[in-house]
């Protein structure tokens, strides 16, 4: 971690897809639920997320913000967004949790470093972004009513517990941006259980849910995956095809109102074929993945005080990549360039293996990184890659 950040969490410290998922392994979630299906990961251990979150953070979140409160209450069909920045406002947000209300926080990873850590260092592992909501229910409490949502979401019960119940089968598989409405939301077939502190629950989109609270409070995270749809690839697959070849931006032939479709399908036909040479394909993925890397979030801490008051470095010294960088490298004959966040850097092409290890090896001594530079010109290189912010000092 950064010099100058003291945040500390063992979870955090630790997370991987992995230890997301634990006991449920990497491969049977891939298999078995990914998009498919949702699964409970019962872990018998409420101190499983440590001080993630916890009662105190949210406290401290509405005192510093506020006008970010939501409230949802079942019960009464309240749904109300705070601007609490009076006394009116603040003893609002306390009378509605008092009634029953869930106190909501959304996007609170912009806020908050532990949560925008967990998003970030998920996202290389997945290939996705990721989003927080966290949910303060009170005893007996019940948020929303039943309802899907449009993207997956990974619920983690931090405090308490909650009773949930899931339909078991998926009511629809959403497009891109649906919501659902006010109708059908009453829920049918479903299996119900209780979700204990430290336990995990993996939802898709379009499966309808829904929780309420027993006699103790309940405070989990929603962590919600913000996907990039295979849409998204198709879409520039045909915008780059439409630069490439000129012959798919011709009209279509004189008539085509008129008459059979045959004409109108050859043609598509073989606008379609055109699309599917492998190596323009894999081009196209590649530059896909290359403008993605600038939409995924940065992180800077420890940057602005290693500018103004930076140590020297030695061989001995050990650094390691930055949680969660997201980055494309591409090896050319004499070059290896690098994407990452909205920058392309670019070595001489022997610093290929060596950009490699530091980049992938989670810790090491400097004198350690492997390929074929010198030891001044090791030390040289890491203090350039902790000034791009790729690698931090361990």
């Amino acid at each position: 971690m950064p010099r100058g950040t003291t945040m500390t969490c063992r979870f955090l410290e630790n997370l991987t897809l992995a230890s997301l998922l634990a006991p449920v392994s990497e491969a049977e979630f891939r298999e078995r639920y990914w998009e498919r299906k949702p699964v409970v990961v019962r872990r018998d251990n409420p101190d499983y997320y440590d001080n993630l979150f916890t009662l105190a953070d949210f406290d401290d979140a509405i005192t510093r913000s506020p006008d970010y409160v939501k409230l949802a209450n079942a019960e009464t069909k309240k749904n109300k967004s705070y601007t609490a920045t009076s006394a009116l406002g603040l003893e609002a947000i306390l009378n509605d949790m008092r009634s029953g209300g869930t106190l909501i926080l959304d996007q609170l990873h912009h806020r908050d470093p532990k949560l925008n850590l967990l998003c970030r260092a998920l996202a290389p592992e997945f290939g996705h972004r990721f989003q927080t909501n966290l949910y303060l229910t009170p005893p007996n409490g019940k948020g929303f009513t039943p309802h899907w949502d449009n993207h997956d979401v990974f619920i983690l019960q931090v405090v308490g517990s909650k009773h949930w119940k899931i339909e078991k089968e998926r009511r629809l598989f959403p497009e891109k941006g649906m919501s659902m409405g006010d109708e059908g939301r009453e829920l049918g077939p479903a299996q119900a259980f209780t979700l204990n502190q430290g336990d995990l629950i993996y939802i898709p989109r379009g499966f309808v849910h829904a929780a309420e609270c027993g006699p103790e409070p309940s405070l989990h995270i929603t962590l919600g995956v913000t996907a990039i749809f295979f849409e998204d690839l198709l879409h520039s697959i045909v915008k780059a095809g439409l630069q490439r070849h000129e012959e798919l931006r011709s009209a279509l032939p004189l008539g085509f109102m008129r008459g059979g479709t045959k004409g109108v399908v050859e043609q598509a036909k073989a606008a379609l074929q055109t699309l599917r040479d492998e190596a323009f394909l894999t081009e196209v993925v590649d530059e896909f993945r290359d403008e993605l890397v600038k939409s995924f979030p940065l992180d800077v801490s420890g940057q602005v005080f290693e500018h103004f008051q930076p140590a020297p470095l030695s061989l001995a010294d050990n650094v390691g990549p930055r949680r969660g960088i997201v980055y494309q490298m591409h090896r050319g004959e004499d070059s290896v360039r690098l994407n990452f966040g909205g920058r392309s850097i670019v070595f001489p092409g022997f610093f290929g293996e060596s950009l490699n290890f530091a980049l992938k090896t989670p810790q090491y001594a400097i004198g350690q990184i492997a390929g074929e530079l010198e030891d001044e010109e090791k030390v040289v290189f890491v203090e350039r890659l902790i000034q791009e912010g790729l690698v931090v000092r361990k």
